[in-house]
């Protein structure tokens, strides 16, 4: 009896090296790191939390209009500072895409220029990126994830647009989308302070899957 168990455990240590020298072979250094793959439930449970936040007549929707408004009132060179919900969230994207695209990539290309003994080499700056580390890669590594994020907000804008623009939830959803991405995970990127950081990424990632979530029943 203790003899077939000894061969029990001996052929189970067996196949278990067996499948660990594959890993291993197939570029996997650390096997028990692939259980924070189970890391993306967080982003679903995160989900409730959004819809709080996001409730109207919150802190949050009063910080979406102010934003909203401002970028209003500098779009109509002072004329006005009101703006429908339909226009909030055009306001919330050109915001987006002026950080994303604007002062996130003149950010990025600042740290190549000051991470390289040679400067920027406007030919082929992107084959500098290997030599940065501390704030310049930072700063480039902050500009990539807000364009990997933008189409995810882009699409949920798009949709919340077409089918339900008047929803102020929604709008408050997008809201938290980029006010999160723009005012505390950027920020917490450059500074390097990762608590701060991952709650940015965790809050903009289940607002815009709370969003699709929600236009999924009115459609």
């Amino acid at each position: 009896m203790s003899s077939s168990a000894a061969d029990g455990r001996a052929g189970g240590k067996a196949v278990s090296n067996d499948f660990l020298s594959k890993l291993r072979q197939d570029g996997v250094i650390r096997p028990q790191g692939l259980a924070f793959a189970g890391f993306g439930a967080v982003f679903l449970a995160a989900i409730p939390l959004t819809s709080w936040i996001a409730q109207p007549n919150s802190l949050l929707e009063k910080a979406v209009n102010g934003v909203c408004s401002s970028i209003a009132y500098v779009g109509s060179a002072g004329a006005t500072g009101r703006v429908s919900n339909g226009g909030k969230i055009a306001a919330l994207s050109t915001l987006y895409i002026a950080m994303t695209y604007a002062l996130s990539g003149a950010g990025s290309a600042a740290g190549v220029e000051a991470g390289t003994e040679e400067g920027r080499d406007n030919n082929h700056p992107r084959k500098q990126v290997q030599k940065l580390e501390g704030l310049p890669l930072r700063l480039h590594s902050a500009h990539y994830n807000l364009m990997e994020m933008f189409p995810g907000f882009a699409l949920s804008a798009a949709l919340t647009q077409a089918i339900a623009p008047a929803d102020q939830t929604l709008v408050n959803l997008l809201g938290l989308h980029v006010l999160s991405k723009v005012f505390l995970y950027y920020p917490s990127y450059l500074l390097n302070v990762g608590v701060t950081r991952s709650i940015g990424h965790v809050l903009t990632t289940a607002s815009v899957i709370n969003v699709a979530l929600r236009l999924s029943k009115k459609a």
